[in-house]
């Protein structure tokens, strides 16, 4: 199994040359606050773009760890909210 992580600033795709990490499914499956649903392979493909799309549904996605995992070309994004310190 291979996590893949990408910054926003990564604009290429530059680890789907192989054919192992090359995503042929149009839905990624998201898995996020314990749900999981289907949403378009190229919405999930760059971290602005995902959080631009669930910002509305699920504010915690900001400051969110997301990682990617490319397999039998279905691409699987794990979302999970860091935790974050309250102001006094």
């Amino acid at each position: 199994m291979e996590e893949k992580k990408e910054t926003p600033a990564a604009e290429t795709k530059a680890g789907e040359n192989t054919s192992a990490d090359t995503v042929t499914e149009p839905k990624a499956t998201i898995k996020i606050e314990g749900q999981e649903f289907e949403l378009d392979a190229a919405l999930a493909q760059e971290d602005k773009t995902l959080k631009v799309v669930l910002q509305p549904h699920f504010a915690s996605i900001e400051n969110a760890n997301i990682t990617r995992e490319v397999k039998d070309g279905k691409l699987t994004v794990t979302i999970v909210k860091r935790a974050q310190h309250k102001g006094a």
